[in-house]
């Protein structure tokens, strides 16, 4: 007896191939036949009108921290993702000696826009050892798939404690961290993170670990890796905001990481730089040559424009990376307002905001400044319109738009600024490169700054359906069998017998991200953004569903990739 037929769907496979109409048949969570299953079902499941695809897959998550209060890792399964990865960029919660968890928080606040009274609250602290987290992780039974790597700024301050930001580490301390990361990986880590990129820092502009570490301690790190059948090392780039000359002198050092660690490098994020239009390409065509020498060096590239959220209310990763905006928000609220409301600090915003560069110290120009949110209904007929057409509304100058509209709503208002990945001509070049990697969601992270976790059901609705500018089967490989295949998630990917019953059924007329939203749902009542889905009708991960006819079931289907469900490794 079969335990699901999931009858008349469009399957598209993962492959890139046309897509077919037929049957799958599931049994203990794996596929066991495809086409016209005509044998007996516990349950039958009619998918007439919808595509059947394998179950998508993020390599590029921060979920390390929310899955200890949140094991269903919303928003991203209901945007049809059945896999992710964790532990990003180094930044991890594991290895960490109980006296550092304060550092650890503080540092993901200033990096990854994690509030820190959110993780002080959520965190469940079950762990010292990386193997101990990862034991961890299985305890709390996450509703999708998980694999995460090692971090290599936590791992550099277990071991060297306050040193980790001061200086090299000794030949010993560098031993003791390889040996650490290949007991990570022997318990079931899918790899090791880093980064060197220069906005990466915390506390009074501290550099995170990480980015105090030589170039020799990474390539030493990375050996470790060498006998492990399984492995992947993930970076943020030294020249994050350079040049594509600067780029693509990081990318011939990441090809001495494959090398040396035998496995795929790959960092990120690539994005369109509108300050240098063609660079982006220029680095994607350079990854391809390396490729093609078989140095597995892949850059991570992005399917939306990279928008940040600025609010004057508080301050935020977008702001704490701005010299003119920073000390500003440093004020207490009352200072804030009163400064807001002054013509003196108007004519000054005036006057930088003329001639040439960016706008009041925020965005390329009034017109890429937008205001996504606002507690106020008065505001509604502004969602979503320029600065320059909210003032052209109003007879007003862009300056007024922005701080009286900021002051009405005692600066709650959110502004959303485009900065990067603004060319969509660009990005498609980029996004279907055979170099690259779709990936850059993001999420768990900047929870109150970015909301790209729908990245997946974006490229669906934005790419296929409005723009035409992808296929609808390429798009599902770019997110299914290209990440299972680059990352050796093996026996996902693809829908074919024998593969683990990881679907997501979707409504191609329909599929799309819902607008977004700010929730007060994080512990402590602290608030992130979210988007929700829309025509993804039911997602399986494991063969149990964790969304069907629309709506999250509850269930907790997921596994620790790299563990067996006893806890050993495989």
């Amino acid at each position: 007896m079969l335990d699901l037929v999931i009858r008349g769907a469009e399957i598209c496979d993962g492959s890139g191939a046309p897509r077919y109409r037929g049957d799958v048949a599931i049994r203990n969570g794996r596929i066991v036949a495809i086409g016209n299953v005509r044998d007996g079902a516990s349950r039958r499941l009619d998918a007439a009108g919808l595509v059947l695809a394998p179950g998508f897959i993020d390599v590029h998550t921060h979920y390390d921290c929310q899955i200890s209060w949140d094991p269903f890792l919303t928003p991203s399964g209901w945007h049809g993702i059945t896999t992710v990865v964790a532990g990003n960029c180094g930044f991890t919660i594991a290895p960490c000696h109980a006296a550092d968890r304060e550092l650890l928080m503080r540092m993901l606040l200033f990096v990854e826009g994690m509030p820190t009274e959110a993780l002080a609250a959520g965190i469940r602290w079950e762990w010292e050892t990386f193997p101990d987290y990862l034991a961890a992780l299985e305890r709390w039974q996450p509703a999708l798939n998980v694999a995460v790597f090692i971090g290599h700024s936590a791992l550099r301050y277990y071991v060297m404690r306050d040193a980790a930001t001061q200086r090299n580490a000794t030949p010993e301390e560098l031993d003791r961290m390889a040996l650490l990361v290949r007991e990570a990986i022997a318990a079931g880590a899918w790899g090791f993170s880093s980064s060197e990129s220069p906005t990466h820092f915390f506390g009074e502009c501290t550099p995170v670990p990480s980015r105090v570490a030589p170039r020799e301690e990474l390539l030493a790190i990375a050996k470790a890796l060498r006998d492990f059948s399984r492995g992947v090392v993930e970076i943020a780039p030294r020249n994050l905001l350079g040049t594509a000359e600067d780029k693509i002198q990081d990318q011939h050092f990441y090809a001495q990481l494959a090398e040396a660690s035998g496995k795929l490098v790959s960092w990120a994020p690539l994005l369109h730089n509108p300050f240098e239009p063609e660079g982006a390409l220029r680095v994607i065509d350079d990854a391809a040559a390396l490729q093609k020498r078989g140095l597995r060096v892949v850059p991570q590239v992005g399917c939306r424009p990279l928008e940040v959220r600025v609010s004057f209310g508080s301050s935020s990763i977008a702001t704490e990376n701005n010299p003119f905006w920073r000390p500003i928000l440093a004020k207490p609220k009352h200072e804030r307002r009163a400064l807001f409301a002054s013509q003196e600090f108007r004519e000054e915003l005036r006057s930088m905001s003329r001639g040439g560069g960016w706008v009041a110290a925020l965005g390329p120009s009034w017109n890429q400044i937008f205001l996504r949110w606002s507690p106020l209904d008065a505001h509604s007929a502004w969602i979503d319109l320029s600065v320059a057409d909210i003032a052209q509304a109003r007879q007003s100058d862009e300056v007024d738009a922005l701080l009286d509209l900021s002051l009405d709503s005692d600066l709650a208002c959110q502004w959303g600024i485009p900065i990067m990945n603004t060319d969509e001509s660009i990005v498609a070049q980029l996004r279907r490169h055979p170099a690259g990697l779709l990936a850059l969601s993001d999420a768990g992270a900047h929870v109150d700054t970015l909301a790209d976790h729908s990245f997946s059901t974006h490229l669906l609705g934005h790419w296929v359906r409005e723009r035409q500018a992808l296929t609808l089967e390429e798009a599902v490989r770019l997110l299914t069998e290209v990440p299972a295949r680059l990352y050796g998630i093996r026996d996902r990917g693809r829908i074919q017998e024998g593969a683990v019953a990881d679907f997501v059924l979707f409504d191609p007329s329909r599929v799309g991200p819902t607008r977004t939203e700010l929730q007060h749902d994080l512990p402590g009542g602290a608030a992130r953004l979210v988007q929700g889905a829309r025509g993804v009708e039911y997602v399986f991960v494991n063969g149990v569903t964790i969304v069907e006819a629309g709506q999250p079931t509850g269930k907790r289907p997921g596994t620790v990739l790299g563990r067996s469900r006893n806890g050993h490794p495989h």
